[in-house]
């Protein structure tokens, strides 16, 4: 159902006892004060001569983002501009400013669309007063809010009516809490403390619904209670990974059922240096069948303190073709003041990939400083749990990347506050 925007309400026109500007009352009623941007001047919004209740320098002007008068459509209703004021604070010698404007609706009251960095907030009066179920934290509507900051904030310029006394110079103590997209804040004074609960609101819905010129103004860094754009998509990211995951685990359970890993050869040889008559063996002959796939090649050995360097050769007899390749195999071991070590192992194993099938031999050229006892196993079509952590570590890396960033937004947003992740404080720049 269209909402219909409630009738522009009576418009009282006054003039500045201070200085003879023309001002207006937008909320007669709901206003309890209205001020000057000219001069200063803090007016009584209820009595017949608004007389004059506070007064304060107002050296400079400052103009409004949205201007006082401007109507617009922000969360299904109509509000009017009637109230806006500067407010800043300092932090680590730095000051910082943000702007407050007060929004009213003959129906449904008054709302604080507040504006820091680029980062927009509309807020209200909370409906409750929240628990403090812990030292760093509130609890509010069954919601838990984390402790952002504190700080001390004073208005620096205010203008237009406001529901409660407000004047440039005006302290308090504000507590931020933040569950993103939603920020609750506390604000005491030495008279009362009150709390308000405001939702982050994009700086481009603010101008549509406003009908501002040009852009909104550039966020800078991460506002406390922007929503992460990563957090909706977690779970989804976290789906696909499992069903990446799953798929690559059923395939190489598909090729461990189909692989044959027959072994085709187990033999056994002596090496006693120096005699050259013992160092090369040939194999009996033996047969691979079926498609071209890989050969496992296993040597163990009775090495122990020393080392052997095996040249292997596979040789086709049909074709003659021939595949050499070598491997190492080390063994040492003691004990030192650190305890027992160990260096190498007296066996090792290799792959040789897309063997075709067909009648082969093995040759064998060991050398070794010492005797040795080795064994040499070949198992055919084996396999290889390498592939499988290669596409895992693949697969892992699109998430990972992610959840990174997901990480590193939420580092920025904290760097913001009074518990910065990185160990430092101060304010981030970064725009995202």
């Amino acid at each position: 159902m269209a909402l219909t925007p409630p009738a522009p309400p009576a418009v009282a026109s006054l003039a500045c006892s201070g200085c003879g500007a023309p001002l207006s009352i937008r909320a007669p009623g709901r206003s309890l004060v209205v001020a000057c941007g000219a001069c200063g001047a803090v007016l009584d919004a209820q009595s017949a001569d608004h007389r004059v209740i506070a007064r304060y320098e107002a050296k400079r002007t400052v103009t409004p983002r949205i201007p006082l008068g401007s109507r617009g459509t922000l969360k299904g209703e109509t509000w009017e501009a009637i109230g806006y004021l500067a407010r800043r604070t300092q932090v680590a010698g730095v000051t910082y400013t943000w702007f407050e404007h007060l929004l009213h609706n003959p129906t449904g009251g008054v709302r604080w669309l507040v504006e820091c960095g680029g980062h927009w907030t509309l807020a209200k009066i909370a409906a409750a007063v929240p628990s403090a179920p812990g030292p760093l934290e509130v609890e509010y509507l069954g919601e838990r809010y984390r402790h952002f900051q504190t700080a001390t904030a004073e208005i620096t310029y205010v203008v237009g009516e406001f529901p409660s006394q407000v004047r440039a110079g005006d302290t308090a103590t504000v507590e931020d809490y933040v569950n993103p997209p939603l920020i609750l804040s506390g604000e005491k004074t030495k008279d009362e403390t009150s709390w308000s609960i405001g939702e982050y609101v994009d700086g481009d819905a603010v101008w549509k619904a406003f009908g501002l010129p040009g852009e909104p103004p550039e966020r800078t860094g991460v506002g406390a209670a922007q929503p992460s754009p990563f957090t909706p998509r977690s779970k989804t990211m976290l789906m696909l990974l499992a069903a990446f995951v799953g798929a690559a685990l059923l395939i190489h359970l598909l090729f461990a059922i189909l692989a044959q890993q027959r072994l085709v050869l187990d033999a056994a040889w002596e090496y006693h240096p120096p005699a050259p008559t013992t160092a090369s063996v040939e194999s009996e002959p033996f047969t691979l069948t079926g498609r071209s796939s890989n050969l496992m090649v296993e040597i163990s050995s009775t090495l122990s303190q020393s080392w052997a360097y095996f040249t292997l050769t596979l040789v086709n007899e049909e074709t003659g073709a021939a595949r050499t390749f070598g491997r190492e195999v080390q063994y040492y071991f003691g004990r030192d003041s650190d305890g027992s070590w160990t260096e190498g192992a007296p066996w090792d194993r290799a792959w040789l990939p897309s063997v075709p099938a067909g009648r082969y031999v093995l040759v064998v050229e060991p050398e070794s400083p010492r005797p040795v006892t080795y064994r040499v196993r070949l198992t055919r079509d084996v396999p290889r749990p390498l592939w499988l952590w290669l596409a895992l570590g693949v697969l892992g890396v699109p998430p990972l990347f992610f959840w990174w960033r997901q990480w590193r937004f939420e580092q920025r947003r904290w760097e913001e506050s009074d518990h910065p992740r990185s160990g430092s404080s101060g304010r981030s720049d970064d725009d995202e």
